[in-house]
């Protein structure tokens, strides 16, 4: 049986872009007035921290800064070994994205991508789905993250992705970020 036979069209689930902010140089992204006019948000984005290491973390959260209120359950693997680890009660999203940085092989960028379920509803909490992909020269590995944004509220106002969960440490420039929204039925 077809799923949805009379409502769905053409443009069901359609990925519509909101934004694109490529840096020209080393910085930070901050998305404000996030449209709530979609079913779930996509965040694609390509990283490159400028962290004076091979790698660093992407984080990010929504609104303001130390709320506390994330968990997330992470897999890695990296070609030899996996592992798993869970964070609760965390002031941002940060243990699903390893990506590349200062001293990494040059132009090598990590791969992230987040989902945002149900960011618009004000009466349940929001899933969120991170899938992380970074490979340095050989040595890269991949992480999948579910977590949760343990509020009600909608996720209007803003979204900020830092490198290495600090506003001193920015990403290099070459990276950037996409937003899609996600429609709906009948949208």
């Amino acid at each position: 049986m077809p799923l949805l036979p009379s409502i769905a069209s053409p443009m069901h689930g359609a990925m519509v872009p909101i934004a694109y902010a490529p840096l020209s140089s080393s910085g930070l992204f901050v998305f404000t007035n996030i449209p709530q006019n979609y079913q779930d948000l996509r965040i694609v984005a390509f990283l490159r921290s400028n962290a004076s290491s091979t790698t660093d973390q992407a984080a990010f959260w929504f609104g303001n800064y130390g709320a506390n209120i994330y968990g997330e359950t992470y897999l890695l693997g990296d070609g030899s070994s996996a592992s798993s680890s869970r964070g609760s009660a965390q002031a941002v999203f940060q243990s699903s994205s390893i990506i590349p940085a200062a001293t990494s092989t040059s132009g090598v960028y990590g791969s992230v991508t987040i989902d945002i379920l149900n960011y618009a509803n004000t009466s349940t909490y929001k899933t969120v789905i991170t899938r992380t992909a970074a490979d340095t020269n050989g040595s890269g590995s991949t992480r999948l993250a579910v977590g949760s944004y343990q509020s009600t509220s909608a996720i209007s106002s803003k979204i900020t992705i830092v490198a290495n969960n600090a506003t001193s440490q920015f990403f290099a420039s070459g990276s950037s970020v996409a937003i899609y929204g996600i429609r709906t039925v009948n949208q």
